[in-house]
């Protein structure tokens, strides 16, 4: 009996003690199950990456007896397919005795890389400035979708390309191409007319033009300089030189030779026996008409060289007698005459009008305000006298100095001084050219002694033609 009781105490106390440790165990120590999966319950990894789901454990736990845990045994449902997109989920299953633990874990498989697009670029290409751009070319791709090149935008503003594509994902990539403008062409300058272009001298040149296009710049024709220029007074070859620029710097340039010939002059003559050339300046005045009824008493002819137009009606008289008309000075002023070439092939145009309003006659005599041989000239023009003398004779000119002057100028006022002045000069002289003024009375009053003598002395007197010797000085300007 007391056995029993003792057996049946000892199972009381057994019991006691398991009620006990169960209840501190499931209430007291709260023992369970605690899976450690290594990571956050959701969890996200990038396309095509490898996942790796770690080390996964699982302990038993309570809050004072097993503290540090009791390791159990786990296992794992379900994978990932990091190739596809999507969210994947996996469970952790643990138990020991009659505990038994659970977790799980959301895997993500997502996009968030935007696509790549490639550029390409020719070093040698270039846009023309004011032309649209032409495409060199691009390619795009994603991770994901692959090929993407046709889904790509693109948008040309303000010397840029702005190049756009977005993925299924809807990751956008955005690059831009800074546009090359160049325009390495030079416009295209075209002359009108002869490259090479032959004129007489003295006759007018006008350029018969140009035109300048580019391809950039469009018609660049009021752009064109010239360099160079004609003078039609003088016998030479001209060069022009043509340029233009657009406004990137390309130059094209062009020439035109322009060759001024001279006119062909007649040929000296050497008149045989002794020949005594009349030349009066810087009529017609009042005694013209005096001298004319001389010359036409003896039958001689004499020549003119002519001022102004002041007397038509005796310009028309000396040619109807036969006299030579020569060309001496609209104006007789060395200021004005000697300024430049212009300004001396403008005077002498204007007296040979004259001359031709009045006569019908256009003359190639001249002669120098001041001869050949003026310095005069210098204080206006330095060396034109050298350019004037070349001028003339290219234009087809005869200029006429004198050997025999007879003192009218200045020297005298007295109609024997004059005589003798010229019977003197004469008698040196095979052929003379003489120089008076028929503008001088006391001059006009001499010529008929002058002739008187010549004729008694075997002189024959000329008119001067283009053929007749010259008696040209020596320039000194």
């Amino acid at each position: 009996m007391i056995k029993n009781k003792r057996l049946i105490l000892i199972i009381l106390i057994i019991f006691i003690l398991a009620a006990a440790g169960s209840f501190f165990i499931l209430f007291v120590d709260q023992w369970h199950i605690e899976i450690d999966d290594g990571s956050e319950n959701n969890v996200k990894i990038e396309y095509g990456d490898t996942y790796d789901d770690g080390t996964v454990t699982a302990a038993l736990k309570g809050r004072y007896l097993l503290k540090k845990g009791f390791p159990v045994a786990v296992t794992s449902e379900g994978s990932v397919n990091s190739s596809k997109l999507g969210s994947y989920t996996i469970n952790y299953h643990a138990s020991f005795l009659f505990w038994k633990g659970a977790d799980s874990k959301t895997v993500t498989v997502e996009d968030t890389v935007p696509p790549e697009i490639k550029l390409t670029t020719n070093p040698d290409h270039y846009t023309l400035p004011g032309h649209p751009y032409e495409e060199e070319g691009y390619t795009a791709s994603d991770n994901v979708d692959g090929d993407l090149t046709d889904k790509v935008t693109h948008e040309e503003k303000d010397g840029t390309v702005t190049y756009k594509v977005s993925d299924s994902s809807g990751n956008e990539t955005t690059v831009t191409r800074t546009i090359v403008y160049d325009d390495p062409i030079p416009p295209v300058l075209a002359l009108k007319g002869d490259s090479e272009i032959t004129i007489q001298a003295g006759s007018d040149y006008t350029d018969p033009g140009y035109t300048a296009e580019d391809n950039v710049d469009g018609d660049l024709t009021d752009k064109v300089s010239v360099d160079g220029s004609v003078n039609t007074y003088s016998a030479d070859t001209y060069t022009l030189t043509y340029k233009v620029q657009d406004n990137y710097g390309n130059e094209a340039t062009a020439t035109r030779t322009v060759t001024v010939e001279p006119v062909r002059q007649a040929d000296t003559g050497n008149p045989s026996g002794k020949i005594v050339y009349l030349t009066f300046d810087d009529g017609p005045g009042e005694y013209t008409s005096k001298l004319l009824d001389i010359l036409s008493k003896y039958n001689v002819k004499a020549t003119f060289f002519t001022v102004g137009s002041g007397h038509p009606d005796l310009l028309k008289a000396e040619a109807d007698a036969g006299h030579s008309i020569g060309i001496h000075s609209a104006t007789h002023d060395y200021s004005k005459i000697y300024a430049s070439e212009d300004a001396f092939f403008a005077d002498l145009r204007k007296q040979q009008d004259t001359i031709e309003n009045a006569t019908g006659i256009r003359t190639t005599l001249v002669r120098f305000p001041g001869g050949s041989s003026n310095t005069v000239s210098k204080s206006y023009c330095s060396g034109i006298m050298t350019k004037l003398t070349k001028d003339l004779t290219d234009m087809g000119y005869q200029y006429f100095d004198w050997n025999v002057t007879s003192g009218d100028a200045g020297e005298t006022t007295n109609t024997s001084v004059v005589v003798q002045n010229v019977i003197s000069g004469i008698q040196q002289h095979d052929v003379s050219i003489v120089l008076q003024h028929d503008i001088k009375g006391f001059s006009v009053n001499a010529v008929e002694q002058i002739i008187q003598w010549g004729l008694a002395h075997g002189y024959t007197f000329l008119p001067l033609t283009a053929e007749s010797p010259t008696a040209h000085h020596g320039v000194n300007n």
